[in-house]
């Protein structure tokens, strides 16, 4: 994946923050007024049975860690088999109490994602919730007219035929199993209809994600299975923080960014407790934004110096887990 320019920051910041600004007014007296989404923060009896696609780092892994601190088991993906059983060795060790179970599978080949999902039922009898988290960005930031088209395909067959296969593979299990399931998408930017500039394969796919969850929800009605979708926001991940190299980021993504461990532990209750059909939790909402502006003096420096080189910075040495 190639690093981000100047350009692509202002965009993804611009289109980002700018549509959830001009609705919080708007969203605000309706936003307070609505019932808050269920939480399930409790340990059950049993355990659900979790499946992470894309959950080997960044959101993915602490989107495993949260669900295992909670007592459930988890199967974690990725395409690399060293990194899949890097990440089972340290969480079996974090959590001996839970079950990892570890499979390296890439999500746009379908029959890797049936035989991610037949070693789920294998292992940990059914499959509770599945978490579509895996997704690919261009290894070049560029017009379409000039990206290759290997790229293309490859970030349109992850992010949107990756989602077709896990839904499928995931609704089949779920609409036949006792209790049904939990089916959740993960948006990104380009959901909320903002151009994506220099990255159109991966801001188009994740605008369909949207469109997708309407129709498996509708696919899914009456069935025991709920499908929904989550936007986690700007999350604060070592690719975030890397790339920040001008003022335009460093002050959007301080302002904005989250740390993964905090919106995984903000997710994970409201994947659990998630009841019914079609709905889509927002880490970062419009009053959310707002506020963050508002109190933005407070956040300078949070996660990347402002004005100062990354790289060489103390601070991003200690976020990105350097020396």
């Amino acid at each position: 994946m190639s690093a981000p320019n100047e350009h692509d920051w202002r965009s993804f910041a611009v289109g980002f923050a700018t549509p959830l600004i001009l609705g919080a007014v708007y969203k605000l007296s309706s936003s307070l007024l609505a019932a808050a989404p269920r939480v399930d923060d409790k340990p059950h009896a049993q355990g659900l049975k979790v499946v992470i696609t894309g959950s080997t780092r960044g959101l993915g892994l602490h989107l495993a860690r949260q669900f295992l601190s909670l007592g459930d088991d988890v199967v974690i993906t990725s395409r690399s088999v060293a990194a899949v059983e890097e990440a089972q060795r340290k969480l079996r060790q974090e959590f001996p109490g839970c079950q990892v179970v570890g499979v390296a599978a890439d999500v746009s080949q379908a029959a890797d994602v049936e035989r991610l999902a037949t070693k789920a039922v294998q292992e940990l009898g059914q499959i509770d919730i599945w978490v579509q988290n895996a997704a690919l960005s261009a290894a070049t930031k560029a017009p379409v007219a000039s990206t290759p088209p290997a790229e293309l395909t490859a970030v349109v067959a992850t992010n949107l035929g990756g989602a077709l296969l896990g839904a499928r593979a995931a609704i089949a299990r779920m609409t036949t199993q006792p209790g049904g399931g939990k089916f959740f998408l993960v948006d990104g930017n380009g959901s909320w209809g903002n151009a994506t500039p220099g990255n159109a394969a991966y801001g188009s796919t994740k605008r369909a994600l949207v469109q997708l969850k309407d129709s498996l929800a509708a696919e899914v009605k009456g069935s025991g299975v709920g499908v929904h979708i989550c936007s986690p926001g700007m999350v604060a991940t070592d690719l975030l923080l890397r790339y920040a190299d001008n003022p335009r980021s460093a002050r959007m993504i301080n302002v904005l960014a989250e740390d993964p461990s905090n919106v995984a532990a903000w997710l994970v209750p409201r994947f659990r407790g998630a009841a019914g059909n079609g709905l889509y939790f927002k880490f970062l909402t419009p009053v959310n934004v707002l506020y963050r502006f508002a109190t933005s003096s407070r956040r300078r420096n949070r996660f990347v110096p402002e004005g100062a080189a990354v790289g060489s910075s103390a601070s991003y040495q200690r976020l990105s887990g350097g020396s």
